[in-house]
C-alpha cells in the first residue's frame, strides 16, 4: 500500500475485531466466525502479492466451501485493488456494503468534543448491563465481542438513568479503532456521539484514531466530519 497510515489502519482492524480462524494463505487473510455474522469477520482480505490470482480465489472460495459460507472478499483499499475488483466481478462477485475509512489525531478529536452533556459508562468487557444498553438504543447487541482483545472500552452515555447511546473503543498499534456507535433516535444531533468520543477515545492509550462508516449514511460522514474526521481510505465487499 503506498499510504503507510492505510496499511496501519487496515492491521488495527485485523487485530481489534474478532474471528474465531484466521489463517494467511495464497496473499490472503482468511476470516471465518461462527459466532459473529459480520462480513469483516467472514471475509478475505488480501495482504500480499497474488502470484495466480485465478488460483488464488480459487483456494479462498475452497476455504470458506469448507465452512458452508459464502465466499466474501474486502476489496480494501478500493483504490489500490482495481484489479482484482474487475476479476471478482467478472466471476460473478456482486459488490455490496461500500464503506468510508475515517480517521484523525486523538488530541485534535478531544479538542473537537465539546464538554460531555451526558455520563458515559465504560466498561472493559461487554456485559449485559452495556448489552441490554445496545437493544436499548436500537443497536445490535453481540455478545461474542468479549473475543475483542484488550485493551478495550465498551461506552454507554446515560442521561437520567437511561442509555441513549453507545460505542465501542478498541486499541492496537497506535491506533484506537471507534465500532458500533449508535444514537437512541429522539437523541440524535444532541451531543451523544461527541460525548461517546471524548470519553471512549480519551480513555485509550493511542494518539491516533479511526472509524468506518457506510458510504452512503452523509448524515453520519457530515458529523464525524464536524469533529475533525478526515478520509482515510474506501472499501467495499465482494459477495459471490
Amino acid at each position: 500500500m503506498t499510504d503507510p497510515d492505510t496499511w496501519q489502519i487496515e492491521r488495527a482492524v485485523v487485530a481489534t475485531w474478532p474471528a474465531s480462524t484466521v489463517v494467511r494463505r495464497d496473499g490472503w487473510l482468511l476470516r471465518h466466525c461462527d459466532l459473529l455474522r459480520r462480513r469483516r469477520s467472514n471475509s478475505a482480505l488480501r495482504i500480499g502479492p497474488l502470484d495466480d490470482p485465478e488460483a488464488a480465489l480459487d483456494a479462498a472460495e475452497r476455504f470458506y466451501a469448507e465452512r458452508s459460507n459464502p465466499a466474501i472478499v474486502q476489496v480494501s483499499p478500493l483504490d489500490e485493488h482495481s484489479e482484482l475488483d474487475t476479476l471478482l466481478a467478472a466471476r460473478g462477485y456482486r459488490a455490496d456494503a461500500p464503506t468510508t475509512v475515517m480517521r484523525t489525531e486523538r488530541e485534535a478529536l478531544l479538542q473537537a468534543c465539546p464538554v460531555p452533556d451526558f455520563e458515559v459508562v465504560l466498561d472493559t468487557e461487554p456485559g449485559s448491563r452495556w448489552l441490554d444498553a445496545v437493544a436499548t438504543v436500537g443497536g445490535r447487541p453481540e455478545p461474542s465481542l468479549d473475543r475483542v482483545p484488550a485493551p478495550v472500552a465498551f461506552a454507554t452515555a446515560v442521561h437520567r438513568g437511561v442509555p441513549v447511546g453507545v460505542g465501542m473503543f478498541a486499541v492496537s498499534g497506535g491506533w484506537c479503532g471507534v465500532y458500533g456507535m449508535h444514537t437512541a433516535p429522539a437523541w440524535r444531533r444532541r451531543g451523544v456521539a461527541a460525548s461517546l468520543m471524548r470519553a471512549g477515545a480519551g480513555r485509550a492509550s493511542a494518539e491516533r484514531v479511526f472509524l468506518q462508516v457506510e458510504t452512503g449514511n452523509s448524515v453520519a460522514r457530515s458529523r464525524y466530519e464536524s469533529l475533525g474526521f478526515i478520509l482515510a481510505h474506501a472499501y467495499h465487499y465482494r459477495v459471490r
